[in-house]
């Protein structure tokens, strides 16, 4: 084995045990898994994977595998007997993390207290936006549990998509309406722009005009639209007034063939997105 694939598996080893403390046990199992497949004689996979995976028929399994590689591992031949023993027990998934810490702190026996019901703490959750990848992250907000993918992290912790955009500032909170207001304004005042640029840009001076007036006639434009649209921002609004200043200027510039029109719609387009962010 190359020493790249080697420093690879570790770095997905350590992956994979990040992932399992920040509770994404989805994103572990798949560092994990990966580090078996690139390596399957590497002891500390086999024994992360172990540790990733709910089944306990999966998790015996890799433990052996584990100690199949390392055969005096005592982690893993206690591992493999605590697995062993909750299987004799008849259970299929290893209990919820509230149950062992009952039973390591004496407060209860696996065989001799009473069973919790299995409605009551589940001891898999799944994405609520992904339900096939299992994980042990929750909103901050909504409490939905999230995977890695969807969650945003904020200084008080992570966020669901839906939260996140519920608290997104009001002007990014685009409707239908400000999109189709807030366009043809632009439409409109980048025809007027467009047929009165069409006198001056001619020659070298008009070049110079294009290059020095073009970002702030956009400027302009984008502060019209602020007004009749309260200072929305955005992706729509980006298109929307990015098109339109397309449509109202490529128009005339095909009908004239006046090149510096083009430049400067080049120009007002890039200006208003950038504004618009």
């Amino acid at each position: 084995m190359t020493e790249s694939v080697t420093a690879e598996v570790q770095q997905l080893v350590q992956e994979g045990r990040a992932a399992a403390m920040a509770g994404d046990t989805f994103a572990a199992r798949n560092s994990f898994r990966r580090a078996t497949e690139l390596d399957p004689s590497c002891a500390e996979a086999w024994m992360g994977l172990s540790s990733a995976v709910p089944i306990l028929a999966e998790k015996r399994e890799y433990l052996r595998r584990a100690l199949d590689l390392e055969p005096g591992n005592a982690e893993a031949e206690a591992s493999l007997r605590y697995v062993e023993k909750l299987q004799a027990e008849g259970l299929q998934i290893a209990p919820s993390k509230r149950r062992e810490e009952r039973i390591a702190s004496g407060d209860a026996s696996p065989i001799l207290s009473a069973p919790e019901p299995a409605v009551a703490v589940p001891a898999v959750e799944y994405c609520y936006r992904h339900p096939d990848r299992e994980t042990g992250l929750h909103c901050i907000q909504c409490g939905r549990p999230i995977c890695g993918e969807c969650a945003t992290m904020t200084s008080v912790g992570q966020l669901c998509p839906d939260d996140r955009r519920a608290r997104r500032p009001s002007n990014y909170k685009v409707s239908a309406a400000d999109v189709i207001v807030g366009g043809l304004v632009a439409l409109i005042a980048s025809a007027i722009v467009a047929a009165l640029l069409l006198f001056v840009t001619r020659g070298f001076f008009g070049l110079i005009i294009i290059f020095m007036a073009g970002p702030a006639i956009a400027e302009f434009i984008v502060r019209i639209v602020d007004r009749v649209t309260k200072l929305k921002r955005g992706r729509p609004m980006q298109i929307a007034v990015g098109l339109a200043i397309v449509l109202g200027t490529l128009p005339l510039a095909l009908f004239s063939l006046n090149l510096l029109l083009l430049l400067y719609m080049a120009l007002a387009v890039t200006t208003a997105v950038a504004r618009l962010r």
